[in-house]
């Protein structure tokens, strides 16, 4: 459930609690941008240029009529606690105290091309969040709690609840040396054939081998290997394949004798 708000439309009496809670998230705000962004945030509100406010569990979501025509949509997300007990005036402001969140609790995006972290649209709804608490601090809680669907008074999960059911189911641990029932209708198991065994590739055939080949190539005449003669060949007095280095050395000093 979300609700939606039109700023400054509200006139009512100031809460006793809710001029702490404007003044904490105000400090909040303050602490997370620069003094002009800041600055620029507050002339927003004052022009009455935050045009509307929605808040639902964890989300604050405001629109903001900037330089364009169409207004910018900024959202500011923060982390969900327990929802508390309301109580008096003096318990209360201390419950919101504690719900404000602080600047590292937040996160914060828009639609402008502004990428400071966070923009002065951003920094405007949460000034304009922060005005409306002064005469309805309950807003802190619905956009800082769980939703009351989800949790009982106390801040604790409904019995049969989602909220109840998944908690349970998160934290409650396994009960040691505990077996979980079985039932007595016998197991109807599904017999799984064995796999056959995966025998190794075979190398694929060569192409150039097949009988389209054959027949297309047909019978090639080759020739007849050439004879290779064995015979050693002479040169002058020594002849190659011998051992006698010192005798075919001679005979070539003789050959080159004769050349002179």
């Amino acid at each position: 459930m979300s609700i939606v708000i039109r700023p400054g439309h509200f006139h009512s009496e100031p809460h006793p609690a809710g001029k702490l809670a404007t003044t904490l998230l105000s400090v909040t705000v303050a602490g997370m941008a620069d003094p002009a962004r800041f600055r620029r945030g507050k002339a927003y509100v004052a022009d009455h240029a935050v045009t509307r406010l929605e808040v639902s569990s964890g989300t604050l979501r405001g629109s903001v009529q900037g330089s364009r025509a169409e207004p910018y949509e900024a959202i500011i997300a923060t982390r969900l606690t327990a929802r508390p007990r309301l109580g008096n005036a003096e318990s209360l402001r201390t419950q919101l105290s504690q719900l404000v969140p602080q600047g590292g609790q937040l996160m914060v995006s828009c639609t402008c091309p502004d990428w400071d972290d966070p923009c002065k649209h951003a920094v405007a709804t949460m000034l304009a969040f922060a005005e409306e608490l002064t005469a309805r601090p309950e807003l802190l809680v619905e956009w800082r709690c769980h939703p009351a669907d989800d949790e009982a008074e106390g801040g604790r999960p409904r019995v049969g609840s989602r909220a109840a059911t998944g908690r349970h189911l998160r934290l409650a641990p396994p009960i040691p040396g505990h077996e979980p029932p079985t039932s007595d209708r016998p197991s109807r198991s599904r017999t799984v054939p064995p796999r056959p065994p995966v025998r190794p590739s075979s190398p694929p055939p060569n192409p150039y081998e097949s009988p389209a080949w054959q027949a297309f190539l047909g019978s090639l005449p080759f020739p007849d290997p050439p004879e290779v003669p064995t015979d050693p060949a002479p040169v002058g007095h020594a002849m190659l394949g011998t051992v006698d280095v010192g005798g075919w050395i001679r005979s070539a000093v003789e050959l080159l004798t004769c050349l002179e």
